[in-house]
């Protein structure tokens, strides 16, 4: 009997398994142009960039990149774990003979790892007290989500879907802890904790539910075990310390959250520590205090990273307003309708905030319980996802996952009515699906997600060519700069990282440079070798005429909308890119100047200003 039910609960992970990697694979078309494939998203390429070049020598894997935030270089705010475990992947399944490009190899990943999320979510389903058919109900939920497919997505090699990966893992170990708190359970639960970092250094927020948990039930009179508690706090530091070690930022003594640095194992020290204090102190009055003055006194040195990473998820730190994931749904509704905001989360976001406050009641009622961690990470992931769409991957799970507790709930209080129940629950969320399954599930994609990728990639043979034989810093909107880091040997000024000061900065350089004269870039950045401009929008007026909405200021008008004998000869118009465009009321097609790539000319070298269409 229990033979036959695991293989039942293997057959159903299987088929909601591939179901979610049939959603995945979907987005394949929009990975590709012609024969050529390339990453699903903008950090996508800069991840590739990192992982194939391990995947050619490992030895010569990197933290410091100098072809970015150029001439300088900086430090990569993004882990070490991620990017080096992706290359011994992808390393070992061509070794394996699995397939004979690494970068075909690489696309495909995310949507292997399908599997992996939907069999965590069907973890937690049962772990929150789903039944089989509920079970399977939040598995499809998950593999049918569109943020699934735009984390798990062919070519998402962002480390978004492992991050969502570890979410639902320290989900899924904090309930089996606070079920039953073992060493074994503690060890598990603290080394996902401190693995979870290698991925992405601000997952260090998982521990707040599982701290605020444990500290609510120890109010209420419930310890963990001294025992699994000192499990617990040595796998995490011990963890965390095997994690820090190859970070070339805390080898340094970096201290910031947004660096992999001694911020973390200040961190994870002090939740061992809190956790072990919790399990050793009885709650009265006397400990209470003493129990908020050493939280202050652990609280003080962090203050100026709080703030700091606080500006950050309020998306108020420089250009951070302007990026389309960082708007909170509340402002896509208000912006772009609830159509744009189903495209992240299907119409189950718009009872968010009952669903909130259903688990916020549950968590008070359940506060006793073992399962007070589910209540308590809802509430958690859902006030996450309230700040940014991009931090969809915390909270996503708490938009279905808690109506299905209640229906399984109302199925055992009323067996008689048990099947009615469920499969009214079955023809709701498929009611709430349709509409993005068909809207955007099987929808034609943009190439990379970006609508004006197709229209800039005939620039990206031209400028590697031209890199190869002399390669140089390339002037160009942040937007490009994964790009042709990507494409290229050239460096660029600033990219998509925002997130340092020093990347902001370098963000306003590259504003700055492309609103200069002309003639004052060559003194101003004599390290610029090339200029790429493009505008950030074109439109065609009712009148048939191009709008051109430009990065930049002078520069880049005079260098993108000036015929090119009237640039100044400090210029070398090397390629030009043209976009077909359909005049309004009509099909008559016309075709607008889109991108212009440049060489700057240095008063020693020869000028000329050659084109090359």
């Amino acid at each position: 009997m229990i033979a036959k039910a695991r293989l039942t609960t293997l057959l159903l992970w299987l088929v909601v398994g591939g179901v979610a990697a049939l959603s995945g694979a979907l987005t394949r078309p929009a990975a590709h142009i012609g024969e050529e494939y390339f990453p699903f998203g903008n950090d996508g390429f800069y991840h590739a960039v990192r992982i194939l070049d391990a995947v050619k020598d490992p030895s010569a894997f990197y933290e410091f990149d100098p072809k970015i935030h150029a001439p300088e270089g900086s430090l990569l705010v993004w882990p070490w774990g991620y990017d080096y475990a992706m290359a011994r992947i992808v390393r070992a399944a061509s070794n394996l003979g699995i397939g004979d490009d690494p970068l075909m190899i690489l696309l495909w990943i995310p949507v292997a790892a399908t599997l992996i999320g939907a069999g965590l979510t069907m973890l937690v389903a049962r772990a929150a007290g789903l039944g089989t058919w509920a079970t399977v109900l939040a598995g499809l939920c998950m593999a049918l989500g569109p943020s699934t497919q735009l984390t798990y997505g062919f070519g998402k090699i962002d480390h978004h879907y492992v991050e969502h990966i570890f979410v639902l893992a320290s989900l899924a170990a904090g309930l089996r802890w606070f079920r039953s708190p073992s060493s074994a359970s503690g060890a598990v639960l603290g080394s996902i904790f401190g693995v979870a970092l290698a991925v992405h250094n601000a997952l260090f927020v998982l521990l707040l539910p599982f701290l605020g948990t444990a500290l609510l039930l120890w109010l209420q009179g419930k310890q963990s075990p001294l025992r699994p508690s000192v499990a617990f706090a040595a796998a995490l530091v011990l963890t965390t310390l095997a994690v820090l070690l190859p970070s070339e930022p805390f080898r340094q003594g970096r201290f910031e959250f947004y660096l992999l640095s001694w911020f973390h194992l200040y961190i994870v020290s002090c939740a061992g520590l809190v956790t072990v204090l919790l399990s050793r102190l009885a709650p009265t009055r006397r400990n209470m205090g003493l129990m908020i003055l050493i939280a202050t006194a652990l609280l003080a040195p962090l203050i100026g990273q709080i703030i700091h990473a606080r500006s950050f998820v309020n998306g108020t730190l420089g250009m951070l307003d302007q990026i389309q994931e960082m708007r909170s749904p509340l402002q896509v509704l208000s912006q772009d309708g609830i159509r744009m905001l189903s495209m992240f989360y299907t119409v189950l976001v718009l009872a968010a905030p009952l669903a909130f406050a259903f688990c916020v009641l549950r968590a008070w009622r359940e506060r006793t319980s073992p399962r007070l961690l589910f209540w308590a990470w809802c509430v958690f992931g859902l006030a996450l996802m309230a700040t940014q769409i991009r931090m969809h991957y915390f909270g996503t799970f708490a938009l279905y996952l808690p109506w299905l507790v209640l229906v399984q709930e109302w199925a055992e209080r009323w067996p008689e009515h048990a099947k009615r129940t469920l499969l009214l629950a079955s023809l709701a969320l498929v009611l709430a699906y349709a509409p993005t399954i068909r809207l955007q599930l099987v929808a034609p994609a943009p190439k990379s997600g970006d609508p004006w990728f197709a229209a800039l990639h005939p620039m990206f043979k031209p400028l590697r060519e031209h890199c190869s034989k002399d390669p140089g810093v390339v002037l160009a909107d942040t937007n490009a700069g994964h790009y042709i880091r990507y494409f290229s040997d050239c460096s660029v000024i600033a990219n998509n990282f925002l997130l340092t000061a020093q990347q902001f900065d370098k963000a306003d350089e590259a504003l700055r440079l492309l609103s200069l004269p002309a003639e004052q870039l060559p003194a101003e950045a004599p390290y610029v070798k090339y200029v790429l401009v493009r505008p950030v929008k074109l439109t065609v007026t009712e009148a048939g005429n191009f709008r051109y909405g430009v990065y930049g200021g002078d520069l880049a008008k005079t260098l993108l909308l000036t015929a090119p004998g009237s640039v100044p000869p400090q210029y070398q118009l090397l390629f030009t890119v043209k976009l077909p465009m359909r005049m309004p009321g009509s099909d008559q097609v016309r075709m607008a100047t889109y991108a212009k790539l440049y060489k700057v000319i240095r008063p020693e070298a020869t000028s000329a200003n050659d084109v090359s269409e």
